[in-house]
């Protein structure tokens, strides 16, 4: 039995990971936590629209999710009264606005729902809401009342199809600015609160010091306002971490100049021209426009470009304070089975407060071979509940194989010789070096043959930074020295089983067809099952239940299936009662194999509104996060769910990126043991469930992601090294792959070096399944069926379902073969996978009663 089964379970687990998820950034002279019935003037509008999480399918769903303003009053807060009717005011008078201009008719989108043409719909900027302007006399008299206010500042932008912009979002409004200076006039003590989809500028932070205190709540979910409360009375103390930097402003980020978010500029879209490439050599030809996101910093995302260049910031990555301060040092390190084993102690140094740390270690390697950033983040651990005065010792293991570069000279993941540094600390500006490794000979630890990198025709055009040579701390001695060496490299690489239908036939079953169940049983192998399959059935089954096909509650009433048996009844039916129309795969009954059911999102299944994957990674606490998988997973499974659609395992390369709420982190690491803590949970503990880690790869700009139909305009192209892809952006997903093991995995729309994702053999077979031993299906972002990848090309780089799929879909799987685009073999191979999918499934097992 899930111990998450009861809503109360679930809503204070929802309550607990938000209070760990939510980070304390500034607490000048202990003004926090606040004395119990403080006075508070509380100011902002989200103090009654309070941001639970993003849009799209990454949202947080919740009907009725707890505000603010009510949270810090069930707490035994004293709110100012004057500001409290305002804003209740303010609030009401938004929400009959947005009545009497009525809302969008999706009785228009019949036959377009989960089909690529919805984005032409969805994905319109709506930027930050105006803060509204409380009267001088109002502010005064709260000023009279109390010394102390709550500065709510709120964001919801971004979502789906559409980034965020800078002005305006990322930089506060005007209104906001004047929000700021009238409460910082009349307060001496204020506690600003970012209730926000993604980081904002904070630097205004530094001109006014009555800004005692700082919070990043971010979207912390429907228990996100009564954590908020936990926190400022003391009930908790804070524990998060930053999992990207806040930088002083958004130039400094070296992604600035390439990100492009605003469609109704398109002079301002960088295209291959733009960066002195040729489109028509990257296989752009014909469009209106073919945007391309360069990803010029290469290796240097996020900290490892602010650490590597030494660029002053306003907030670290891993950064975030506690009312408990905390001591830590290195008792013990060793190498043991293949790890480096840094063992740290540490101490709650407080009297008062409780509290928990969370100790990084951060690896710095030798760049006289080839560069390297100043560090990077190879493990963690956060402590328990100390008391005042406890000491815990917490392990710290770093795999030998994770000290290794991708060298795309050698195709091959090797250790430099030299000197490496452990470095520990609670942030990645605050360390001090605790062990030193010393590596004399190279060690390569894997040879590859997949080719992720530019194209030919780039090569030797793209400039990419390099950093300068690496700042050591030489003036602090590690207390520990190692030698490694290939001895030391214990690592079993995961293999693929390989499918082979050259001895494969249909048998013998007294002339019945097989049953999928026989599979299940052992009479008959996936092969020659499979291997009876017609090559129309087969093609049926390489696509999901998409608009056309019959009784899929998309396509308008009667539309016939163009896919049918020689008596007239169609290939391929919906067996699953209550799965969303076009989310579900094609039921064939004449061979037992029924519909398994996707579901989004990896913040919400539409229960619990949890805190996005933004503040979950915040918590730096897998076991609270593997807590979350289980208890998600388990709505997931009440709703008959069997391919739960996270999490969302993209890098948040940019502030701004449209979907960065839904990501983990700007590193690969941190993002990597989010991964496998949430989709282990939920695979763990709720039977014929699986995640589907998503969106591979390299899909971290929505602008334009899949280009337009309307417009003419390309899908946008990811231009990237094989350095970069493999070091920061395929390395979270192949950590949940080998570490979870899903049995689905989602292609994102977007282009790699001019090859759409889903059809790029080289990432969805040759590294996803011939390196990291991957056996499930793969399925396509949901739409892409028709300006996208095609299906034939889609299905033979091994891509197996596009998804929703549909007749034109399996016309064109059906033309590729007839032009020798793909094979019936590699057809028999995705359906293989997309069976060893159904057949673990939840809904299988209830189908067939088990």
């Amino acid at each position: 039995m899930n111990k998450y089964e009861s809503d109360a379970s679930r809503i204070e687990l929802a309550r607990k990971i938000a209070g760990e998820s939510i980070v304390l950034l500034k607490n000048e002279g202990g003004v926090l936590p606040l004395a119990a019935k403080a006075k508070i003037a509380l100011l902002g509008r989200t103090q009654n629209d309070t941001v639970i999480g993003g849009g799209g399918s990454g949202s947080s769903r919740d009907a009725h999710p707890i505000q603010i303003k009510d949270a810090l009053e069930e707490a035994g807060f004293l709110l100012e009264p004057g500001l409290k009717d305002y804003y209740r005011n303010v609030r009401q008078a938004e929400i009959d606005a947005a009545a009497a201009g009525g809302g969008f008719d999706f009785s228009k989108l019949e036959g377009l729902v989960a089909s690529g043409m919805i984005y032409e719909i969805f994905g319109k900027y709506e930027g930050a809401k105006e803060e509204p302007d409380p009267a001088d006399d109002l502010l005064q008299a709260a000023a009279e009342w109390t010394d102390t206010a709550v500065l709510v500042i709120g964001r919801l932008v971004g979502g789906e199809e559409c980034d965020r912009r800078v002005e305006n979002d990322y930089y506060l409004l005007d209104s906001e600015k004047e929000l700021i200076r009238k409460t910082c006039e009349r307060f001496p003590k204020v506690i600003a609160v970012l209730n926000s989809c993604g980081p904002v500028d904070l630097s205004w932070v530094l001109h006014c010091p009555q800004i005692r205190g700082l919070l990043f709540m971010g979207s912390s979910g429907e228990q996100g306002a009564n954590a908020l409360a936990d926190i400022l009375s003391g009930a908790v103390t804070p524990s998060g971490k930053l999992s990207q930097t806040f930088a002083l402003r958004y130039e400094d980020f070296p992604t600035a100049s390439t990100m492009f978010t605003n469609k109704d500029m398109p002079e301002k879209i960088p295209t291959y021209e733009t960066y002195g490439l040729s489109a028509e050599a990257n296989g752009s030809i014909g469009f209106s426009m073919s945007p391309v996101t360069l990803y010029k910093e290469d290796i240097y995302v996020g900290y490892r470009y602010f650490d590597s260049f030494d660029k002053e910031v306003l907030y670290p990555f891993g950064y975030g304070l506690s009312y408990a301060s905390f001591e830590e040092f290195c008792e013990n390190a060793a190498v043991e089975d293949g790890k480096i084993v840094v063992k740290v102690a540490v101490q709650n140094l407080s009297r008062e407060y409780a509290g928990k740390e969370v100790v990084q270690a951060y690896l710095c390697g030798p760049d006289d071979v080839v560069p390297q950033v100043h560090q990077q983040l190879k493990a963690f651990a956060k402590t328990k509940l100390l008391a005042p005065g406890e000491t815990q010792v917490v392990e710290l293991l770093i795999p030998v194989e994770e000290l290794a570069y991708f060298d795309e000279e050698q195709s091959a993941y090797v250790i430099a010789p030299g000197s490496y540094e452990v470095l520990i600390g609670n942030s990645s500006r605050n360390t001090v070096p605790a062990v030193m490794i010393d590596v004399e000979q190279q060690i390569c630890v894997r040879r590859v043959q997949a080719g992720i990198g530019y194209n030919e025709a780039n090569e030797g055009v793209i400039d990419t930074l390099v950093a300068d040579e690496i700042d050591r701390m030489e003036d602090l001695e590690a207390p520990y020295r190692l030698k490694i060496t290939k001895e030391d490299l214990k690592v079993n690489w995961p293999s693929y089983p390989e499918h082979s239908f050259a001895e494969a036939a249909a048998g013998n079953n007294g002339g019945k067809p097989w049953q999928l169940k026989d599979v299940a049983d052992g009479r008959v192998s996936m092969e020659d099952f499979v291997a009876q399959m017609s090559l129309e059935e087969l093609a049926v089954l390489c696509n999901g239940y998409g608009p056309g096909l019959p009784f899929s509650g998309i396509a308008a009433k009667g539309a016939p299936s163009t896919i049918n048996y020689e008596d007239g009844t169609p290939i391929g039916t919906n067996t699953h009662p209550t799965a969303n129309a076009g989310y579900e795969n094609p039921a064939l009954a004449k061979y037992g194999i029924y519909s398994a059911y996707y579901k989004d999102g990896p913040a919400s299944v539409g229960k619990v509104g949890w805190p996005t994957g933004m503040m979950l990674s915040c918590t730096f606490n897998m076991d609270l996060l593997y807590e979350f998988g289980a208890a998600c997973g388990q709505e997931a499974v009440s709703f008959d769910v069997d391919a739960w659609l996270g999490p969302g395992m993209n890098i948040i390369r940019n502030p701004i990126e449209g979907r960065a709420f839904e990501y983990f982190s700007e590193d690969p690491y941190l993002a990597g043991m989010c991964g496998i803590a949430v989709a282990r949970g939920a695979q763990e503990n709720n039977k014929g469930l699986t995640c589907c880690p998503k969106h591979f790869a390299l899909n971290e700009q929505e602008t334009y992601r899949r280009g337009s139909t309307k417009k003419n305009i390309d899908a946008a192209d990811s231009i990237v090294s094989a350095r970069a892809a493999r070091e920061i952006y395929l390395k979270p997903f192949e950590m949940v792959i080998t570490g979870a093991k899903p049995l689905t995995v989602m292609t994102s729309f977007n282009k790699i070096n001019g090859t759409f994702a889903g059809g790029n053999r080289a990432l969805c077979t040759d590294i996803l399944r011939g390196e990291w031993g991957y056996d499930g299906v793969v399925v396509t972002d949901w739409g892409d069926m028709d300006i996208v990848v095609d299906g034939a090309d889609a299905v033979e780089a091994g891509n197996d379902v596009v998804m929703p799929g549909g007749p034109p879909v399996i016309a064109q799987v059906l033309k590729g073969y007839e032009e020798g685009r793909v094979t019936i073999d590699r057809m028999r191979e995705a359906v293989c996978h997309l069976l060893n999918f159904v057949i673990a499934s939840h809904s299988y097992s209830k189908a067939i009663g088990k």
